[in-house]
């Protein structure tokens, strides 16, 4: 093994032998039983429709999904305003002035 890799780097210019040390070759291989394997791991993807989502879009057991996005999207929006709102109330801005 080690004399093998001596004559592969005897007969290679130095350019390449350079290169060879700078840039290490990747091979990426998988062999046909590993993949069969792979089948009873992970199983086959659902194909349809909202299958490649993260979350539940039909069939929603508690809330609906449109409820449920427009109310996250109103808090997001909504949550800026209430926060300085909030800050303004606590600093005393809102009070009334005696004139």
């Amino acid at each position: 093994m080690f004399t093998r890799s001596i004559l592969q780097r005897v007969t290679k210019t130095p350019a390449q032998q350079l290169t060879s040390s700078i840039i290490p070759k990747r091979s990426f291989q998988m062999s046909s039983k590993l993949m069969s394997e792979m089948d009873k791991i992970w199983g086959h993807p659902e194909e349809g429709v909202y299958s490649n989502l993260p979350f539940k879009v039909k069939n929603r057991k508690f809330i609906p999904f449109s409820v449920w996005y427009w109310g996250v999207m109103g808090f997001f929006f909504a949550f800026p305003f209430l926060s300085s709102t909030w800050q303004i109330y606590k600093s005393g801005g809102f009070a009334k002035q005696a004139e």
